[in-house]
């Protein structure tokens, strides 16, 4: 699922210490977006050159196996094939997909890895053209769309489609992912204090010389630039993800279109939910999924799932009839950032 993320990474103005050492900053581009990392050289073995070149090696590895937009990549070369046989595929993709197909069941299938035919379809997805489809098209893409689609045995490393016609994709779990591979990468490294961040999907580990790393939440009132941080966390030792449709969209006779697509129409969700931020101390996968899993619910459905789940959520949405956005966070996320 083609999405927008909309986190920003703010550094504090002060130092915590005479002895403190300005965090070296490693960035570059991976999944169509671009990294950033801050670390402290003093805590890991290798330079910089060497730490880079091994990020980049590794996102290039996870790129690989999970972009739709690489011809050649592992996903890419499932979603052609039509056989309806077990195939074999990596531990990095069978670990994902799971995840995907387990948070796709607990949403009742408004989150779905198989949705990419209609993602396609509407244009949000390798080389689409952004318009609205012909109801025909729609109800053919959605025959090959549904969990029960697609079959993983993650002991005997393989997946089967169970429609010829079946597209996996996982765009709202390999940012996620690949953060948190990064971040396991720094603590091999000797590295304990560190932020990492792919397209706006975060982590940190430890603090900035003592004070905690700070992220900022985008409002999508963007009519209003004096709303455009409406909430800055202190996150420490935790992972933060945020899935929004106000700007990834296409507009067709005076209406927009956005690209969070509901499973149940085939056509792209009408709510008033701007925003999900998924804050979660254990996995930016998780909270990357999560996020996009309660966009796709919307406000109402998403914010209940996730109060009965304990998520830490952050919404942004509209009330009924008001041009203003107003934002409502779980009680685990209250909790989370008091």
């Amino acid at each position: 699922m083609c999405r927008l993320l909309f986190l920003f990474i703010f550094s504090l103005g002060f130092v915590a210490c005479s002895n403190s050492s300005k965090p070296l900053i490693i960035d570059g581009k991976t999944m169509g977006t671009t990294y950033h990392i801050k670390y402290f050289q003093s805590e890991i073995e290798l330079n910089k050159k060497e730490l880079k070149n091994s990020v980049d090696a590794l996102l290039f590895s996870v790129n690989q196996s999970m972009s739709t937009y690489i011809k050649s990549s592992e996903i890419s070369t499932f979603n052609k094939s039509r056989q309806m046989t077990w195939q074999k595929a990596s531990k990095e993709i069978l670990f994902v997909t799971k995840r995907a197909l387990e948070i796709g069941h607990k949403t009742g299938g408004s989150y779905d890895p198989t949705l990419g035919p209609l993602v396609n379809l509407w244009g949000f997805g390798p080389n689409g053209k952004r318009e609205v489809p012909e109801a025909s098209a729609i109800a053919k893409a959605r025959e090959s769309v549904g969990l029960s689609l697609l079959s993983v045995d993650v002991e005997k490393g393989q997946w089967k489609k169970n429609h010829p016609n079946v597209y996996v994709d996982l765009s709202s779990l390999a940012k996620g992912y690949g953060v948190d591979e990064v971040a396991l990468l720094l603590g091999r490294s000797g590295a304990k204090n560190y932020m990492v961040e792919i397209g706006g999907e975060v982590r940190t580990s430890g603090s900035k010389n003592g004070a905690p790393w700070k992220i900022a939440i985008e409002s999508p009132d963007i009519e209003n630039p004096k709303a455009i941080y409406p909430k800055i966390l202190n996150l420490n030792n935790a992972a933060l993800a945020t899935s929004g449709n106000y700007r990834n969209f296409f507009t067709q006779n005076k209406k927009n279109y956005s690209h969070t697509i509901d499973f149940k129409t085939g056509r792209p969700v009408a709510h008033t939910l701007a925003s999900v931020s998924v804050a979660n101390t254990d996995s930016c996968m998780n909270a990357d999924a999560w996020a996009t899993a309660l966009m796709s619910l919307g406000f109402e459905k998403g914010y209940k799932l996730a109060q009965e789940l304990k998520l830490a959520a952050y919404f942004i949405y509209k009330l009924d009839n008001n041009k203003h956005f107003v934002s409502k966070g779980t009680d685990e996320f209250n909790k989370l950032f008091k």
